[in-house]
């Protein structure tokens, strides 16, 4: 952007926003400062000196236990008795040691630590041991020996110097408790400091703000509006300080720019709307013209075939063996020919419009699909199990004729040595349903999987088993076209298993009698 003289708003505002920076990095150091201050001492406190308070009761609580079992011992001569004793005497002993490890740095509380491991080495010595040996020797004087006045006064020096050494450790504990509240109270006067000086430097900020930015960009605005609203021949105004004028230009530039734009998409759109309606034209002549070829191919293939059956009836006695075979070679060469022409016909019905998308019950489906192959299965005895099928969008008659051709492929390659039998199942998988038909019949080729769904392409000789060659090439376009898949997927038992997959929502959607007539099946 061009540089001007005088006055710029972004070298004010850049110093202004410096000095703020600068003085909340000081403030931001003297919080870090303080709170890793409040931290070291609630590290302290919680790690040295609250366990060492509680050690410390701990301890005299364990000495209490073991002073009770030496005068329970004694009184009832019962071993038992003693387990108090031994459970405080470790207890009391690890206290001790536990106690030496937080003290070590503190001399004054460390003697008092030392004082307190020496009366309980005194009274152990010179009371509980010898009490215990006078009841394992059967003395009967142990009971006043552990009740004397001497064994009293020596617990009591322990009872003394416990008390005063965990009063000590309490005040140190309450120190350093005052002490992290007193940097928590520095770190909250620190941030309420802060507070107060971003709040100043925001009001000043916001009034220079409004005086040199707010004003100028309004009008910028205002325009922009216009020229978003449509009046693209309005010319941007520019005044204010260097950076508004710089990005009204921006503007002004933008502008211009989205102009020519727009006035080349409208050229750009004309266009397309022409060679939209073009191709519509183009699409209905060619529709027009399969239906029409269709209709002149079928008519010189049913005279041929009416003409051949005709003089097979009315010359029978004048044909030989090979003229009649010549005949009906004709013939079935005129139906395969007629086959032909319907398949090719119902492949190039898919995929023109999803207009026809609705709920498709694809158990009603199965059963429509069933009924047109009542002939071909009642023939070859199959079996056709299925559980319950969903309900998917798409073209219902379009997915009957999926369902029919795969049905149809099941009963044609049937192996000879076995009834047919075949599974219609279906499972979901997140938005998807994958359904799958599965056969025991004489199966196909792993090496084929891909080949079989081209169009006109055949595994078999034609002798072997009739057919066009467009079944399942039929059934991937109807899969693709409602945003499928359809694979030859592994099967371990002898016949083939066929798996596809349809989506469970597809838009547009509504709802309509699922009753039109299914595609025939391939032949």
């Amino acid at each position: 952007m061009t540089e001007g003289t005088g006055w710029s708003l972004r070298r004010g505002v850049t110093r202004a926003i410096i000095g703020v920076l600068l003085l909340l990095m000081v403030l931001v150091g003297a919080v870090v400062y303080f709170v890793d201050d409040a931290k070291q001492k609630g590290d302290e406190l919680v790690d040295q000196w609250d366990p060492a308070f509680r050690v410390s009761q701990n301890t005299l609580t364990a000495m209490v236990n073991q002073e009770t079992g030496v005068r329970g011992y004694a009184a009832s001569q019962d071993e038992a008795a003693l387990a108090p004793y031994n459970l405080g005497r470790l207890l009391g002993d690890a206290g001790i040691a536990t106690l030496r490890k937080y003290l070590l740095d503190y001399p004054d509380l460390l003697a008092e630590q030392q004082e307190l491991a020496a009366a309980i080495a005194t009274w152990q010595t010179t009371v509980a041991e010898p009490v215990i040996a006078q009841v394992e020797a059967g003395d009967p004087g142990a009971a006043e020996a552990a009740s004397s006045a001497e064994a009293r006064a020596s617990f009591d020096r322990i009872r003394s110097a416990s008390r005063q050494l965990t009063s000590h450790i309490e005040r140190m504990r309450s120190q350093i408790a005052d002490e992290r509240e007193r940097a928590f109270t520095y770190v909250w006067m620190v941030v309420a400091l802060g507070t107060a000086v971003l709040l100043a430097t925001g009001a000043a900020l916001a009034r220079g703000l409004r005086r040199q930015v707010l004003r100028p960009m309004s009008g910028l605005v205002d325009q922009t509006r216009r020229v978003a609203a449509g009046d693209l021949d309005l010319e941007i105004a520019q005044d204010g300080p260097l950076e508004i004028k710089d990005l009204a230009a921006d503007v002004e530039l933008m502008r211009e720019t989205l102009a020519s734009q727009i006035a080349r998409l409208d050229r750009a759109r004309t266009r397309i709307q022409q060679r939209s309606a073009e191709l519509a034209r183009s699409n209905a002549d060619l529709e027009q013209f399969a239906y029409v070829a269709s209709h002149d191919l079928s008519e010189p293939l049913r005279k041929v075939t009416n003409f051949c059956q005709l003089l097979e009836r009315q010359y029978a006695d004048q044909l030989d063996d090979r003229a009649r075979q010549y005949m009906a070679f004709m013939v079935d060469g005129a139906r395969r020919m007629q086959a032909l022409i319907n398949d090719l016909l119902d492949f190039s019905r898919v995929g023109r419009s999803t207009e026809t998308f609705v709920p498709v019950d694809l158990n009603l489906s199965l059963a429509r699909a069933l009924t047109n192959l009542d002939e071909p299965i009642a023939e070859s005895g199959a079996q056709v199990q299925h559980g319950d099928l969903p309900t998917v969008p798409g073209d219902p008659t379009l997915l009957t004729a999926l369902l029919q051709n795969l049905l149809a492929n099941s009963v044609k390659y049937r192996s000879p040595d076995r009834p047919p039998q075949i599974r219609v199942s279906a499972e979901q998988q997140g938005d998807l349903w994958k359904l799958g038909v599965d056969d025991n019949g004489i199966g196909i080729d792993p090496q084929y999987a891909n080949r079989i769904f081209t169009i006109f392409q055949r595994l078999h000789l034609r002798g072997e088993y009739g057919g066009t060659g467009i079944g399942l090439a039929l059934c991937r376009k109807i899969v693709e076209f409602h945003k499928g898949r359809i694979w030859l997927a592994e099967k371990p038992e002898p016949g083939a298993r066929f798996q596809f997959t349809l989506p469970t929502t597809q838009a547009p959607l509504e709802t309509v009698d699922d009753d039109e007539p299914a595609l025939r099946a391939a032949s």
